[in-house]
């Protein structure tokens, strides 16, 4: 058994549950009703993945659902003792974040590899402060001030992951619009001196998509898919939409992911090319 439950474990442990109980036709008040200390609310927690679920607990469900054998060890190979990790738990900010992007900082730290596209500007792990604060006032939400700074922070605490122990291999793509929407013209040329010394670290490969890609090169939203050690083959797949991003946990989804980065990369630039298009930009604004 697993000495570390991972954020992603810890999902697929709720996704299973919730599938083992409707498989049986089971209501949440239904299961709960004849359990000592439990509750609907408690356990639709813990299929959510809201609340931590303990070797007891699982031991409970599994009871109450008649699992036994191999299928027991299948879900107790799931459980681990100790919770996700969290490292922005203890910051100031941290009753700021909601449980969405929650979900997702916790995926991202347990993450090996990631890849992600976004069309129209330059991905969060490889932007600089002022960009980043940029492109949250952008946003949908119509953030404050102290918002915008409590974000940008916690996007600059992020990028740690490629630099840490175990450095998250990223893969990213940004469409070439990027270059030609500029705020403030300072900050863009920053941003991009930044993206150009980023790229030099052996985790990270930064790829363009020219506007010459046309439609073949574009995908209608941005996206974002990570792996994890304990399972390669899978994955978690967050897509962007108005107000966040959408998680999508399936195979089908991770298959549909790949097969857009797979389209993305035949008409993105090469590493290379990339770097010399982000050059030539620099040449032409400074």
């Amino acid at each position: 058994m697993t000495t570390d439950l991972s954020a992603i474990r810890q999902i697929r442990l709720g996704d299973e549950l919730r599938a083992l109980r409707l498989d049986q036709n089971k209501k949440l008040l239904e299961v709960t009703r004849g359990l000592k200390g439990w509750s609907a609310a408690r356990l639709s927690k813990m299929e959510r993945a809201d609340q931590p679920v303990g070797p007891q607990d699982l031991a409970t469900l599994l009871d109450y659902y008649g699992v036994g054998g191999a299928d027991r060890e299948y879900y107790e190979n799931l459980l681990g003792s100790g919770p996700p990790k969290q490292w922005w738990r203890n910051l100031d900010f941290a009753n700021s974040i909601t449980a969405a992007f929650a979900e997702y900082l916790a995926l991202e730290a347990d993450a090996s590899h990631m890849l992600e596209y976004f069309p129209s500007a330059f991905p969060g792990l490889v932007q600089t402060e002022s960009y980043a604060r940029e492109m949250i006032a952008a946003g949908l939400s119509a953030p404050n001030d102290e918002q915008i700074e409590t974000a940008a922070e916690v996007r600059m605490m992020r990028q740690r992951r490629l630099a840490d122990e175990n450095p998250l291999d990223l893969e990213t793509y940004f469409g070439e619009v990027t270059l030609l929407v500029a705020g403030d013209r300072d900050t863009l040329i920053a941003q991009i001196r930044h993206t150009v010394e980023v790229a030099q670290r052996p985790n990270v490969t930064i790829r363009m998509v020219p506007l010459s890609a046309g439609r073949q090169g574009i995908l209608t939203s941005g996206l974002v898919l990570m792996r994890f050690p304990d399972d390669l083959e899978n994955g978690f797949v967050f897509i962007e939409a108005v107000g966040g991003t959408l998680p999508r946990r399936t195979g089908r989804d991770v298959r549909r992911a790949e097969r857009a980065f797979a389209r993305v990369k035949a008409c993105a630039l090469s590493p290379e090319e990339t770097i010399a298009a982000l050059e030539r930009r620099l040449e032409e604004i400074t």
